[in-house]
């Protein structure tokens, strides 16, 4: 029992003279602090994450109240202060502030690392100088206690920290994706909001871009996986957001061409996605991103590729107007349409092979493995339905039109909405 008490009262007789050390250092906190902020900002003010001299005089001033307020409480006054509690709320405001101000968190950690290390360093060299008495034995109790601190710190402040940085990336992309959204719907041609535009999208709004839209099939499914890591790899610049059923992007071109960034995009690819230009910027992107959405909408369903509205221009008029695309359906391929399933058939693929071919029975027998006689013969039979030679300009044109309203109609392509 009695060894017990005297093992207490020893106890209690070092931490009593550790509190008197660490009393002993308050007269040199400032000086303690200044020195171990000229540390951080030996690293180089942008590696260590005090980039501008406004964050470095915030971090001689953050570091002088730490360092005050540790030896306070260290050397049992934190009454002084409000307590350990409050000093919880300062690690947590820190984390805070700091992930606001944009000092990496690294940085963060770094300058409480190098601050516990220092203060350590300083009690060692007042026992040294005979200006703290304390036993060796205590001394490493007085590192023990520092490094048990930092852990607290550091993670204290780092939760506070991620937090803060969550929260300002979600506060972040709803902007972004507010001002695409007013992008879609036209408003870019108020020069204001496309001058606000330029700030949150980081885009230049005179500037052409290109714009993506691509069709959402299943809820499950991305037709366009991670474009946005694509584009930033090649230096480049994109913004993207969610809208009714479907994934829309502006992409900043930075002299880019179709070809650049069709060969950047299409890796990505797994549905239906059209993309057309902005040529004049922000000002043009609501109609960009409709012909975009028609674009993808002339492909069929299930389909997973990258089309350019401007290599779409027929499907385009015909999708654009289904009506008109019914019309040339109805009054040209009708009587085709009408024939027993393997006559329409063969008849449809001949078609098809004399338009992609020019008209030229030899090259389309070719393609059909066929006959070039057969050929010439279905081709009789097509004018005598349709009362339109593929030979001939208009007739050639009238039959395109056709078969592209009757090949978009029966492959299930649908608008996506965009604006």
């Amino acid at each position: 029992m009695e060894h017990i008490e005297a093992q207490a009262a020893a106890q209690a007789g070092g931490q009593d003279r550790l509190r008197r050390a660490w009393t002993g250092m308050l007269e040199d906190a400032d000086r303690i602090a200044d020195g171990i902020t000229a540390v951080l900002l030996a690293k180089g003010p942008a590696g260590g994450g005090w980039s501008t001299p406004e964050l470095q005089a915030l971090l001689r001033r953050s570091t002088r109240e730490h360092v005050g307020r540790g030896l306070r409480i260290l050397a049992g006054r934190a009454d002084d202060d409000g307590g350990t509690a409050r000093a919880v709320d300062v690690w947590r405001d820190t984390g805070i502030e700091r992930a606001r101000q944009g000092v990496p968190l690294e940085a963060v950690l770094s300058a409480y690392t190098t601050g516990n290390l220092l203060l350590w360093e300083a009690m060692t060299d007042r026992v040294r100088d005979g200006r703290a008495e304390i036993t060796a034995e205590e001394l490493v109790t007085a590192g023990r206690r520092l490094w048990h601190d930092l852990g607290v710190q550091s993670e204290v402040m780092s939760e506070a920290y991620r937090r803060e940085t969550a929260r300002r990336e979600l506060r972040d992309l709803r902007r972004q994706e507010n001002y695409l959204a007013g992008l879609l719907e036209g408003r870019a041609a108020d020069p204001e909001f496309a001058a606000q535009a330029e700030q949150i999208l980081g885009i230049r709004a005179d500037a052409p871009v290109a714009c993506v839209v691509a069709v959402v099939e299943d809820p499950h499914s991305e037709p366009l996986h991670h474009p946005e890591d694509r584009v930033e790899r090649m230096g480049g610049t994109s913004r993207w957001g969610v809208r009714d059923g479907a994934l829309y992007g502006v992409v900043a071109m930075q002299g880019a061409d179709e070809a650049w960034l069709s060969d950047l995009l299409r890796p990505a690819v797994d549905g239906r996605v059209g993309v057309a230009l902005a040529r004049q910027g922000m000002a043009d992107t609501a109609a960009a991103f409709r012909l975009a959405a028609r674009a993808a909408a002339t492909l069929p369903v299930g389909a997973r590729r990258l089309v350019w509205a401007s290599a779409r221009l027929p499907e385009l008029l015909v999708e654009t107007s289904p009506e008109v695309g019914s019309m040339i359906v109805e009054q040209v391929l009708a009587p085709v349409l009408a024939l027993p399933a393997h006559q329409r058939t063969t008849l449809l693929d001949t078609l098809r092979a004399l338009l992609r071919h020019s008209g030229s029975p030899t090259a389309a027998a070719e393609e059909l493995f066929c006959h070039r006689n057969t050929v010439i013969y279905r081709s009789r039979r097509l004018v005598e339905l349709t009362g339109c030679s593929p030979q001939e300009p208009r007739g050639r044109l009238l039959l395109e039109l056709a078969v592209l309203a009757h090949d978009l109609a029966v492959s299930g392509g649908r608008s996506a909405p965009a604006g």
